[in-house]
C-alpha cells in the first residue's frame, strides 16, 4: 500500500492555523465563563451555609485541643489523614472571613451608597446571627425586593473576586 503525502500551501497552512487558534480561544473563553459561574455559585453556597460551616470549624478546633496529647497523636495513627477534610473547612472559612473583612473595608470606603448597602445586605442576609429575609432587608433600606436581590447578586460577584482572584475577571 502506497501512502501519498500532499504538501499544504502557505495559504492552506495559514487557514488551518487560524481555525485552530479560533477554536482554542473559544474553548478558553468557555472555560473562563464556567469558572466564573462555578465561583459565583460556590460563593453563594459559602454564604448560605456560613453558620453551619463556622460551627463545624469551631467543633474541629475544640476537638483538636481535646485530642492533643491523647492516643490520636500516637505515631501509628495518622491524625492528619483523619482530619484532612475538617482542616480544609477550617482553612476555607478563615479565607471567607478574611474576604468579608476586605469586602467590608472596600465598601465602607466607597463613594457609592449602593456598594455600601451591598455589604450590609450580605451581612444581614447571611452572616449576622439574626439573619433577615429579603423583605425585611428591603423594608429596612426602604427599597424594593428586586433591588435587594440585584444588590445581593452584585455583592456575591464582588466577593467572588476577593475569594477566587483574578480569574473572576472577564477580560483577563
Amino acid at each position: 500500500m502506497e501512502v501519498k503525502v500532499n504538501e499544504l500551501s502557505e495559504k492552506q497552512l495559514d487557514e488551518l492555523i487560524e481555525r485552530i487558534v479560533i477554536s482554542i480561544r473559544k474553548d478558553r473563553e468557555e472555560e473562563r465563563k464556567q469558572f466564573k459561574k462555578y465561583a459565583e455559585h460556590n460563593t453563594s453556597l459559602l454564604l448560605r451555609y456560613y453558620h453551619k460551616l463556622k460551627g463545624h470549624t469551631n467543633s474541629v478546633k475544640e476537638q483538636l485541643e481535646a485530642d492533643q496529647d491523647t492516643f490520636w497523636n500516637h505515631n501509628w495513627l495518622d491524625l492528619s489523614a483523619l482530619m484532612q477534610n475538617k482542616a480544609k473547612t477550617v482553612k476555607l472559612m478563615d479565607h471567607v472571613d478574611y474576604a468579608l473583612e476586605v469586602y467590608e473595608k472596600v465598601c465602607k470606603n466607597s463613594d457609592s451608597s449602593e456598594e455600601r448597602r451591598r455589604y450590609q445586605i450580605i451581612m444581614r442576609k447571611y452572616i449576622n446571627e439574626n439573619r433577615q429575609s429579603d423583605q425585611e432587608i428591603a423594608d429596612y433600606f426602604n427599597k424594593d425586593r428586586t433591588t435587594i436581590n440585584r444588590n445581593c447578586k452584585e455583592a456575591v460577584k464582588d466577593l467572588s473576586v476577593i475569594l477566587f482572584g483574578v480569574d473572576m475577571l472577564n477580560y483577563w
